[in-house]
């Protein structure tokens, strides 16, 4: 292939020469030479004439050319400005817990519904409306336990401003092994996202959801991590999320015993939503439930705002006894570096209300491996987690909280930036608390608001510090006035804990330049 594809050879002559395509030709013979008639002289005069003819235009030509002014050469093609149709603003919500079993307890891969969330949504401006998926492995398509997807209408006047929207839901689990409260917070859905949370060790259920809200089916590959490192196993590839369905994967499918597990979901065709749910039982006792959300990148700065912790010496009271199976009730922050080496990191544990003592500490991990770092000893109170790192990660904290016999735990993953403005949907569950954390270096100013209300309260978040609101279950309210904040919402009651971050608003669809 070198010889064909190399350098034309330029012909020389020579490789003509006997080649019977070219037969030599004769040369003429020579002739006597015959008189010129006048006919002969009025061609050669008329040709001759016409030559001087088109030199003369050709000089002329030239001649005008040169007086005339050369034209501007510019660096900018034209081009023209399209302003896109406005589209509606589109949320995910999770859809009710899940288990692996039938309602009759048999059916071990069987995935069916625990009751259904109380969902609650709205808008800005415009209505919202709510739709569940038609299809899904839970066999809950069409229901009010399937996963919701909410939208509501574009601005009719302007592209480019998009309605806030926000939905939530929460759900008290009391069936069987599965007691607790979880609660989540309707997300966009994304072509790439991470999901760090769950265990498939011994007495730990951990399921993914990836829900497709669009009209066209999405293939999802996987990649697994855990604590020894990536985890290869037959079926992470080309998974088939149906058009405005669900699709439901048990983490034990691929491999068990993984005690930090996390997910890296890669869609292409229709985008998804990705979502962990994690049951534990220890021995014949439950240990709560919660749903896991997922984060849309890796970060170098991640904040973990609203940990929560309830009762320090009821979740130390679990451990006394050495049970391994309450190994993981300890405040512990999971980390997920891909690639190779090692990352360096930076903790910081600072309360939220002032009256419980941080800590701060550094330490490095191995990157390609999933490390989960214990925070001993936390007073009872609510902190802000940041995790700085020297290469981009993710991170969540995962909290235990236990009253009497009731046990419960929830995940909480790194909050995504707000800026100008944002809306934050209360779930209907026990005594919702906004988290507001300022990591900037000037003190901030947010003004929260009751979607239909008349009143507005000003809250200030000091530089380096966090500010907690308590809300109504299930009230919207819209946060403005700030230019850099992350927030997150927790619930908790008797035992029973859950919490969620708060997202940022959808982009708008702003004016396209395009070039011819």
């Amino acid at each position: 292939m070198s010889d064909l594809m190399g350098a034309p050879i330029e012909p020389t002559g020579d490789e003509f020469d006997n080649d019977p395509a070219f037969p030599e030709q004769d040369e003429p013979e020579s002739s006597e030479r015959r008189p010129i008639s006048v006919r002969d002289i009025a061609v050669v005069g008329a040709r001759s004439v016409a030559g001087l003819v088109g030199i003369g235009v050709a000089v002329a030509t030239i001649a005008a050319a040169a007086l005339l002014p050369l034209p501007t050469v510019g660096l900018t093609p034209g081009s023209v400005t399209v302003t896109p149709v406005p589209t509606a603003q589109q949320l995910v919500c999770a859809g009710s817990v899940l288990r692996l079993a039938d309602d009759t307890g048999e059916g071990a891969t069987t995935v069916s519904a625990l009751g259904r969330p109380d969902l609650r949504s709205a808008a800005s401006t415009g209505l919202v409306s709510t739709t569940p998926v038609l299809v899904s492995d839970a066999s809950t398509g069409g229901t009010s336990s399937a996963p919701s997807v909410i939208s509501t209408p574009p601005t009719a006047a302007d592209a480019t401003e998009s309605a806030l929207v926000s939905g939530a839901q929460s759900e008290l689990v009391e069936e069987g092994d599965f007691v607790g409260l979880a609660a989540a917070g309707c997300d966009v859905a994304s072509g790439d996202s991470w999901v760090a949370g769950g265990s498939t060790a011994v007495g730990r259920t951990t399921l993914l959801s990836l829900t497709n809200p669009s009209e066209v089916p999405a293939t999802v590959d996987l990649e697994l991590y855990g604590e020894n490192g990536q985890i290869t196993a037959p079926g992470t590839s080309g998974i088939i999320v149906p058009a405005n369905g669900q699709r439901v994967l048990s983490l034990a499918g691929f491999q068990p015993g993984v005690v930090s597990p996390v997910v890296h979901v890669m869609s292409t065709g229709g985008q998804v939503s990705a979502t962990l749910q994690e049951a534990i039982v220890r021995g014949l006792t439950p240990g709560g439930v919660d749903i896991i959300p997922s984060v849309a990148e890796l970060s170098t700065e991640t904040v973990i705002p609203g940990l929560l912790v309830t009762d320090l010496d009821a979740v130390q009271a679990l451990r006394k006894g050495g049970d391994p199976q309450f190994d993981d009730v300890e405040t512990a922050v999971r980390v997920f570096a891909p690639g190779e080496g090692s990352v360096s990191l930076t903790v910081n544990v600072i309360p939220e209300d002032g009256a419980a003592t941080g800590t701060s500490f550094q330490i490095e991990v191995d990157r390609g491996r999933v490390v989960d770092v214990p925070i001993d000893e936390l007073a009872s109170g609510s902190y802000t987690i940041t995790v700085a790192s020297s290469a981009p990660l993710v991170a969540a904290a995962r909290v235990t909280s236990a009253v009497g016999d009731v046990t419960d735990f929830a995940w909480f993953a790194g909050a995504a930036q707000l800026r100008d403005a944002a809306q934050v949907t209360a779930a209907p569950g026990p005594h919702p608390v906004l988290h507001l954390a300022n990591i900037t270096t000037t003190d901030t100013q947010v003004l929260v608001a009751a979607r239909g209300g008349e009143t507005t309260t000003t809250i200030t978040v000091p530089a380096g510090a966090s500010a907690l609101v308590e809300l109504d279950p299930g009230v919207t309210y819209s946060l403005t006035g700030f230019t850099s904040l992350f927030a997150a919402v927790t619930l908790d009651d008797g035992g029973t804990i859950a919490g969620y971050g708060v997202h940022p608003p959808g982009v708008g669809s702003g004016p396209i330049v395009v070039y011819p």
